[in-house]
């Protein structure tokens, strides 16, 4: 873990900005067990469902953005990156990045309306120390991990779906720069984003749509 991390990455390129000494950015390894190069989102549902529930340990009602983030209402508090190591058409290994706002309780003007973090949804008076609040949800983390694993599919894609951000509320996107309006319906289990345009139902790639908020 870092106590303060200057070049955090996030998704499609951007940048993980966190405060020094007061947010959690560490990064873990897992070796998944027969994990097929086409069934990695397999492994983003369950640490993103992982982060989610360790978070309501702490009373915080939280959602899954798809692809990656964690979202309290319409604000983030957590990011995740994963990066996966393949031979043979199999997954070897798998770093997992993760940044979490923990005791900040301002943003810069460009995120200020759009992120959010454990203190102030929790509205504590005193900060979490970053160390053990590190230990505690990794513990949960990969708890979740290890049970869930072993789970059907298709029951972690609909735990997954039920949590998603925005899953059935319109909402505007941008899809090859120009914005339209849609309603997620969910993921399938290639990680794909199904949207109901209106007149039809597409299916997304990551870098093919963004939300507009």
């Amino acid at each position: 873990m870092a106590r303060y991390q200057t070049k955090g990455r996030g998704q499609r390129g951007s940048s993980w900005l966190t405060a020094k000494d007061e947010n959690l950015t560490f990064s873990f390894l897992l070796y998944p067990d027969n994990l097929a190069g086409d069934e990695t989102f397999r492994l983003n549902m369950l640490i993103c469902l992982g982060i989610q529930q360790a978070l309501a340990q702490y009373n915080i009602n939280a959602t899954v953005k798809w692809p990656n983030d964690i979202y309290v209402q319409d604000k983030k508090i957590a990011g995740i990156l994963i990066e996966n190591k393949l031979k043979g058409g199999i997954v070897r290994s798998s770093i997992i990045g993760v940044g979490i706002n923990v005791n900040q309780r301002s943003f810069p003007a460009a995120i200020a309306e759009k992120a959010t973090s454990l203190l102030l949804e929790t509205q504590a008076e005193a900060p979490l120390v970053i160390e053990e609040f590190c230990v505690n949800i990794l513990d949960q983390i990969l708890h979740h991990y290890q049970t869930q694993s072993t789970q059907d599919a298709k029951e972690i894609l609909s735990a997954y779906n039920n949590e998603l951000y925005r899953r059935g509320v319109p909402a505007k996107f941008l899809v090859q720069e120009k914005e339209q309006t849609g309603c997620i319906l969910g993921v399938n289990m290639q990680g794909k984003l199904a949207v109901d345009m209106g007149e039809r139902v597409e299916h997304f790639d990551l870098k093919e749509i963004s939300f507009i908020i």
